[in-house]
């Protein structure tokens, strides 16, 4: 059937005035549930939520098999002496292992590989000691380690290195007539009597498997013990997992034997400390009170606790739609000189004091959520599903004020991060706030 173009034209007149008039809702009444100026969708811009902010102590933290672990010291004068010890295993070259007669090496050599060439946070002019001893514990994959745990060592060093970290030099090792070049790396002279004990393990049945290894050799740690200045120090990333990383026994001229800390059953972690803390600003969460200065720190150190003690009283009768909520934090000062870190995370806080995720963190792009600093003074967060979220539970009546806290925090990173950030925390020069954008609803 063939239809001319006015009649074509009609019918399409015809079902948009159906289309209209079918609407039950008045063109002039949408958005009458929206209070605003002359019932425009009028936003309200609110500043005044008051919050409270305290340092807390890190939760403590499992650090067994990372795919970088940190090592080193840094002697920081708000945030204390904070040193990274490296804890692992290591394992036999392989099943059928042999010294093949050797009495004596020509060296025996714990290699720890830098993660890359950005591998260090601090000063990379300090000169560090690193001493090696020996695990008195035996150690299980199917176990957890946590950063702050203490290990049972023998107190005899069989290792020592003294040096700057230098992640950029390769290093030229000559077996026989061959040349090899290795990536940057610190290289550890091992003593003879450590050297002696593992020549000879062959014979006392050591080598006979894996099982009997671990039982005469347990592990590792490797302490930085060297003695700071204020101000001072830095801490390195290394790679375990590495063809590198390894104990390296080099005899007969031109062999060697590498004996792999990370195999597949070998136990590595971070054992974590903190010294002269910022106890002048540490506080129990819950029970803090507001400070000026605040005091964020990685590798398990501090974090920041958020509390909004009036969110509920202020809009909790309220019919709101939240729009917007950004939250803003501002350096202090230089930072004490040290690297600002690249981002930072906020988090919600459950009514233990645990860490959980917002809402906006859970569903939203990392470009909408922020984090990241901002013109190098400013970390910003947009948290407005996580505040409606508050409300709305608290309208079902939950009894929600122990929620209404967050955590800041240095998140580690690949992962792990060493960094260190003093925050402002001064209301009355809007340092550190909470803007609030809602549009308040009719009932």
């Amino acid at each position: 059937m063939i239809h001319s173009l006015s009649t074509k034209i009609k019918f399409i007149f015809l079902v948009g005035c159906l289309a209209l008039f079918a609407c039950k809702r008045e063109p002039n009444t949408i958005g009458a549930n929206l209070i605003g100026s002359s019932n425009n969708l009028g936003l309200v811009f609110d500043t005044t939520v008051n919050m409270v902010a305290y340092t807390v102590k890190m939760d403590s933290i499992e650090t067994k098999n990372f795919s970088v672990y940190g090592l080193g010291k840094i002697n920081d004068p708000d945030m204390g002496i904070t040193r990274s010890d490296l804890v692992f295993q290591y394992n036999l070259p392989n099943n059928s292992f042999t010294w093949g007669g050797t009495t004596n090496f020509d060296s025996l050599v714990l290699q720890l590989r830098f993660a890359d060439l950005n591998a260090f946070y601090g000063d990379l002019n300090q000169v560090h000691t690193l001493k090696v001893y020996e695990l008195n514990e035996d150690l299980s994959i199917d176990s957890s380690y946590y950063h702050s745990r203490k290990y049972v060592i023998n107190n005899t060093e069989i290792g020592s290195w003294t040096g700057k970290f230098n992640l950029t030099d390769t290093t030229t090792i000559k077996l026989g007539s061959q040349t090899f070049y290795l990536p940057p790396h610190i290289r550890i002279q091992m003593s003879n009597t450590f050297a002696q004990k593992l020549i000879q393990a062959e014979a006392a049945g050591s080598f006979t498997s894996t099982t009997n290894f671990k039982k005469a050799f347990k592990g590792f740690v490797v302490i930085d013990e060297t003695d700071l200045a204020t101000n001072k120090g830095g801490i390195a990333y290394i790679r375990l997992n590495s063809n590198v990383s390894a104990l390296t026994a080099y005899y007969k001229d031109s062999l060697e034997a590498d004996f792999p800390i990370i195999g597949g059953s070998e136990v590595a972690a971070n054992a974590i400390s903190h010294v002269a803390s910022p106890l002048n600003l540490l506080q129990e969460s819950f029970a803090g009170s507001h400070r000026d200065s605040l005091a964020v720190q990685s590798l398990f150190g501090t974090k920041i606790r958020i509390e909004l003690p009036d969110l509920i009283n202020k809009f909790g009768d309220k019919k709101i739609a939240i729009n917007g909520a950004e939250m803003v934090f501002t350096v202090l000062g230089d930072n004490g000189g040290f690297q600002l870190p690249e981002r930072l995370q906020l988090v919600a806080s459950d009514t233990l004091g645990y860490n959980i995720f917002t809402k906006d963190l859970a569903y939203e792009s990392a470009a909408y959520y922020g984090g990241g600093l901002y013109a190098g003074k400013e970390y910003r967060f947009n948290i407005a599903r996580h505040m409606q979220y508050l409300l709305d539970e608290y309208k079902t009546g939950k009894d929600i004020h122990k929620l209404t806290g967050l955590f800041l925090f240095i998140p580690v990173n690949n992962p792990f991060t060493a960094a260190r950030i003093m925050l402002d925390g001064k209301k009355d020069s809007g340092k550190i706030k909470l803007k609030l954008t809602y549009t308040v609803l009719k009932d």
